[in-house]
């Protein structure tokens, strides 16, 4: 009976111990493809702004300074909905991973507990 209790708790330890593995592996994919967004963003931010300066400092009319500022703008405002969609689609596949990680643990769970419970059941009927 000790054996049997101290495999099942071996059992359990190992199939815990690789549940958190894949947990960690889904949050390690989310976190990466978020930062490279995010490093992606912040290097077109400093790139542009250089871009922008550039072009303002050798501009001397006021209305092609305030077109090429609108210019930047709405490129700018197209390029951060653009990575805001990205994000979005990165936070939807993790959210849609943990989901599908849950449901299988939970069918694990089940169908480890369905024997147990028969076991408890019959003796509880004796």
């Amino acid at each position: 009976m000790q054996n049997e209790i101290i495999e099942k708790m071996t059992e359990m330890g190992k199939s815990s111990y690789n549940a958190m593995q894949e947990l960690a592996a889904i949050n390690s994919k989310a976190l990466k493809e978020l930062s490279e967004l995010q490093i992606g963003l912040a290097t077109y931010s400093i790139e542009t702004g250089v871009e922008l300066t550039k072009t303002l400092s050798s501009t001397t009319n006021y209305k092609d300074a305030m077109t090429a500022e609108a210019d930047f703008a709405n490129e700018y405002g197209s390029k951060v909905i653009e990575y805001s969609r990205k994000t979005a689609d990165v936070l939807t596949d993790s959210r849609d991973e943990v989901v599908s990680w849950i449901e299988k643990a939970v069918d694990e769970v089940s169908s480890e507990a369905k024997p147990v419970a028969k076991k408890v059941t019959k003796k509880a009927a004796a």
